[in-house]
């Protein structure tokens, strides 16, 4: 695998917090079902646009489409229409998705450029390209993010 393009269909839903549920005496922590579902299609995406793992370092470009017009996400228990989720909660959504399906563990994962932008049909797609051998940041110095001017 070189670059793979995936186009994930839907409003993009941003990773919910763990909760708590109790089952007899015992405490366990679970995914929100929301959050729980995206991730399940982001990986039935992933598997018809991939053929076998990247096993490399990899990179992603991730582009999140909202429609400010749809109904909103809950803050507080209400629905405020226009009110999109945060882009980083998207992003952990879109990657845990795909762990095992676009390369074997996400550790792998070593540059995100991610970007939210208004469309009127909400979606995200995202590119996964694996690095060549000796192009890392750290030996090309395109860590941009720590230079200073």
């Amino acid at each position: 695998m070189n670059e793979v393009k995936i186009t994930i269909p839907g409003r993009p839903v941003p990773k919910g917090r763990p909760r708590i549920g109790y089952r007899g005496r015992s405490v366990i922590l679970y995914t929100p079902p929301e959050t729980e579902n995206y991730e399940k299609g982001v990986a039935r995406a992933g598997k018809e646009a991939c053929t076998s793992p990247a096993t490399g370092t990899v990179e992603m470009e991730i582009a999140v489409y909202f429609n400010p017009q749809a109904k909103g996400y809950t803050k507080g228990g209400r629905r405020r229409p226009g009110t999109l989720p945060d882009l980083d909660n998207c992003v952990k959504s879109i990657v845990d998705g795909l762990n095992k399906v676009a390369y074997v563990d996400e550790r792998q994962v070593t540059r995100i450029l991610a970007e939210r932008r208004i469309d009127q049909v909400e979606r995200a797609e995202v590119v996964v390209r694996e690095e060549l051998k000796g192009t890392s940041p750290k030996n090309v110095g395109a860590n941009s993010f720590a230079q200073t001017p």
